[in-house]
């Protein structure tokens, strides 16, 4: 089987999660705030701020923005749904804004048919790694007076005329969940220039307590993720996740199991596999970026994939693309074949249609017709070679 994805693990860290919850007190009281000054370094911010996790970063930053009740988000079309759930919670309003055609991201003409009197956020995201056009988006933020938050969920490393992502807007955060760029198994992070943002956000944050707990299980179960998807174990459950009438259940659980800390902080533990994993990030994301090449170079020309803007690096999260055809039968035709692909709400989700908006086409067309196939660090160059023959293909057989 060759999984959709795979998380990046140093040697050891199991053993480093158990030591970590039973010799707490080994760790230096530090750790987390050195992780904090070094991402800062590296993303080109002046604060860093740990948080449990990325979307937790976001109600954050919301909250310290101190907005009025009704006060408008835009954001884009097709993303997380949760991320509607966390705003409207803060008794604030999502607008969705319809995506580009090519790079799946946030357009700025959408953008501009949204703002309203009332518009206060424009959450810019750079959906699977790809940065989106943030310059314009911060034009029209400016002439607005809109602040501009980045959702780098996907994104850590990724690069924008020569800046990375993050480092744009009034606000950023970034999530570092098991799959993510960075796998510090839960957490993230807010960045900002604004020292009264980030005063704001520890302060809001001072009283969420550490519980090593969290990272612990999500070590055992990435490990067991990891395993049991390189098995043939793995094709029931993957064979019930495309079946239609399987497939929301079979989510349903995979999230509760994957459900970020909530309300708790970032670990020692946390912040030592985050200072260890962001030493390699530029190398890892260099080979992603080569090795998405080679897919893209091999896939049939039939095959639309997400454009990824001149001069900018992407962090290839996921490598999507758009299939003329239907991707249940793609996905189960994949899957024959030793594949494992993801598609529809297990990649992003229509967020338009969710909150009753019909006028966002490009955002439904990406949602019906996108599919996930495997990108990773060590996959190899005959397992891409093996994917775009097949998925290309199946394509020909529609």
């Amino acid at each position: 089987m060759i999984p959709r994805r795979k998380a990046h693990i140093l040697p050891g860290e199991f053993c480093k999660a158990l030591w970590a919850c039973q010799e707490e007190k080994n760790f230096s009281v530090s750790c987390v705030g050195r992780w904090e000054e070094a991402f800062a370094r590296y993303n080109g911010s002046q604060f860093a701020v740990s948080t449990g996790s990325g979307r937790l970063g976001l109600e954050l930053i919301l909250r310290a923005l101190e907005l009025k009740q009704a006060d408008e988000v835009i954001i884009p079309a097709y993303t997380l749904k949760d991320l509607v759930g966390i705003i409207q919670s803060l008794g604030l309003v999502a607008v969705p804004a319809d995506i580009d055609n090519e790079t799946f991201n946030i357009s700025q003409e959408s953008i501009e048919k949204r703002v309203t009197s009332r518009t206060k956020v424009i959450l810019a995201t750079h959906l699977f790694g790809a940065p989106c056009e943030i310059i314009k988006i911060q034009e029209i933020a400016r002439k607005n007076s809109i602040f501009v938050i980045e959702d780098c969920a996907h994104a850590a490393g990724a690069v924008f005329q020569g800046h990375k992502v993050g480092s744009f807007g009034d606000a950023s955060f970034f999530s570092f969940e098991t799959m993510k760029p960075i796998n510090t198994y839960g957490g993230g992070m807010v960045v900002t220039n604004s020292q009264r943002l980030a005063d704001s956000i520890r302060l809001i944050s001072a009283g969420f307590r550490i519980d090593e707990n969290v990272p612990t299980a999500k070590v055992i179960s990435t490990l067991c993720e990891t395993g049991f998807l390189s098995t043939p174990l793995a094709y029931p459950a993957l064979y019930m996740m495309a079946s239609r009438g399987w497939s929301t259940y079979c989510s349903a659980i995979y999230r509760r199991v994957q459900k970020p800390a909530g309300r708790k902080t970032f670990s020692d533990f946390q912040a030592l596999v985050g200072l260890e994993k962001l030493k390699s990030l530029d190398e890892r994301i260099k080979a992603r970026n080569k090795k998405a090449q080679t897919l893209r170079e091999s896939l049939s020309d039939s095959i639309k994939i997400q454009s990824i803007i001149p001069g900018s690096l992407s962090s290839y999260y996921f490598f999507v693309a758009i299939v003329d055809s239907d991707v249940w039968k793609t996905r189960k035709f994949l899957l024959r074949r030793g594949i494992d692909a993801g598609i529809g709400s297990e990649i992003a989700d229509d967020c338009a249609m969710l909150l009753g908006y019909h006028d966002c086409p490009n955002a439904k067309k990406v949602f019906e017709r996108a599919i996930q196939i495997p990108l990773y660090e060590d996959i190899s160059e005959r397992a891409i070679k093996y994917v775009a023959k097949t998925l290309s293909t199946s394509v020909k057989e529609k």
